[in-house]
């Protein structure tokens, strides 16, 4: 199961659910449940997210996607910025 807030709106999705996460707008999704899960992100247009995950992978640990103030100047390159506190799942 999976936890996505887009906006104001939150979502619970179950296998084969989705939900749109429109660019500019904040948006977070987690995990929820004791099992791992799958997600699939489709980008359109993609503009620069493949040139994003290419070079994330070459500089950081699996699993992590940033650090710090290094982690925030790395996602700002993109395009992007983290915003908030992280996803609390209920």
């Amino acid at each position: 199961m999976l936890e996505a807030v887009v906006g104001a709106d939150r979502f619970r999705l179950k296998p084969g659910d989705s939900v749109l996460a429109p660019r500019g707008i904040p948006h977070a999704w987690a995990f929820a449940g004791g099992t791992p899960g799958r997600l699939l992100i489709s980008f359109a247009p993609a503009g620069q997210m493949e040139a994003f995950f290419a070079e994330r992978d070459r500089r950081l640990k699996p699993g992590t996607y940033s650090s710090g103030d290094s982690g925030a100047a790395f996602l700002h390159a993109y395009g992007m910025e983290l915003v908030g506190p992280p996803l609390v799942v209920d």
